[in-house]
């Protein structure tokens, strides 16, 4: 899971974690690491849509799933 932390001081650091990560331990992590934490945004692949390259996401291309 990619988790993006704004810290106070400006800075942006994003963290690639496990999903079976505890937030609250992550939290004290991202706060070891950069200081005091403005906000965090966690943020999930849709999982249908998970297989679509970057390009198509940005271009807000959606597959239909193939007809069996």
């Amino acid at each position: 899971m990619k988790i993006l932390v704004h810290f106070k001081s400006g800075f942006k650091q994003t963290f690639i974690v496990p999903k079976c990560m505890l937030a609250l331990d992550f939290r004290n992590m991202a706060k070891d690491i950069g200081g005091s934490i403005e906000s965090i945004e966690f943020s999930l692949p849709p999982r249908r849509q998970s297989n679509i390259s970057i390009a198509e996401r940005r271009l807000g291309i959606v597959r239909l799933p193939e007809k069996r």
